[in-house]
């Protein structure tokens, strides 16, 4: 009995679990880019990161998730074509390591923003952005070209078999799972310790004005 009702109880979760996610996700990113194409945000670098990662999310949810609402009611068509089997998963796994990605770089971009150095201080900014995230693009479309190269279809299950599934099961840890946190955690860590730093010279310039006075 429990087995018959799995496939069931796993449509029903598509049904109304994905798709409250799916509604939700849609419309919080929506939001995300109304707010930062409005002429307040957006000139300053941040806007473009935070636009670009709204836009490359929305992109996923409509890519990866939509699928699984036209196989509750007809038939699944990664079962059945190799084309699509390799493109829906490889557009899936782009788009994921963008959002990851993008995410990663606007740390970066807050690092370059409080420095000191008037040199590094000049890489925040709106071109910087732009060709830092057009440069990410490119880097996460060849770095997961292997996917589409080596997937396949065995019986009815699309996906990687053989010495190629632990290599990509070690691949998806450390690109998607290790990488972008450790990014992100470095350059929060050096971002925060850079305004430590520029507190205190600041302070240290008020107390030599007050002995001075």
């Amino acid at each position: 009995m429990a087995t018959t009702n799995l496939p069931y109880m796993q449509q029903q979760m598509i049904r109304y679990g994905m798709s409250t996610y799916f509604g939700l996700g849609l419309a919080g990113n929506i939001c995300n880019c109304i707010m930062f194409t409005r002429p307040l945000y957006r000139q300053t670098p941040s806007s473009i990161y935070h636009l670009s990662d709204s836009i490359f999310a929305l992109f996923h949810l409509i890519w990866s998730i939509s699928p699984l609402f036209y196989t509750l009611n007809y038939p699944d068509l990664q079962k059945q074509s190799i084309l699509y089997c390799k493109t829906r998963l490889y557009g899936s796994h782009v788009l994921a390591l963008l959002v990851r990605y993008i995410i990663a770089c606007a740390c970066l971009d807050r690092f370059f923003a409080t420095r000191a150095d008037v040199r590094l201080r000049s890489l925040s900014s709106f071109k910087m952005a732009t060709i830092l995230v057009f440069v990410t693009c490119i880097v996460c479309i060849l770095i997961g070209i292997h996917i589409p190269i080596l997937m396949e279809i065995r019986g009815t299950i699309c996906g990687m078999f053989g010495i190629y599934k632990l290599i990509y099961a070690l691949y998806q840890i450390l690109s998607v799972s290790i990488l972008p946190p450790a990014l992100m955690i470095v350059f929060s860590a050096l971002t925060l310790r850079s305004l430590h730093q520029r507190h205190g010279t600041q302070e240290r310039t008020k107390r030599k004005d007050r002995y001075l006075l």
